[in-house]
């Protein structure tokens, strides 16, 4: 199996235990680096920002020490995102 497959199957994986665990946190810790986990928050609180449309893109930048390039990454995604979901994130954010 190629590379790819096997990354799309450990994908796969993932999601079918998340849905499924009962405790999430220690999945994620036992799944995720310390350096992953702050990712992972830190792209949390991009999303957030821009989803409150408080602050410009630049002063979420500055705001979370992050480049601009990353805060234009996170609000091209959410562009692509359904709508449900949209919904959804800025009803739990």
């Amino acid at each position: 199996m190629n590379e790819e497959k096997l990354l799309k199957e450990g994908w796969r994986k993932l999601l079918k235990l998340i849905k499924r665990t009962n405790d999430l946190e220690e999945l994620l810790r036992i799944l995720l680096t310390k350096k992953e986990k702050a990712d992972l928050a830190q792209r949390m609180l991009i999303v957030e920002a821009l989803l409150k449309g408080e602050r410009t893109q630049r002063d979420i930048a500055k705001y979370l020490h992050v480049s601009i390039a990353k805060i234009t990454r996170g609000s091209n995604e959410l562009k692509t995102i359904d709508t449900r979901l949209r919904k959804f994130l800025e009803g739990e954010l």
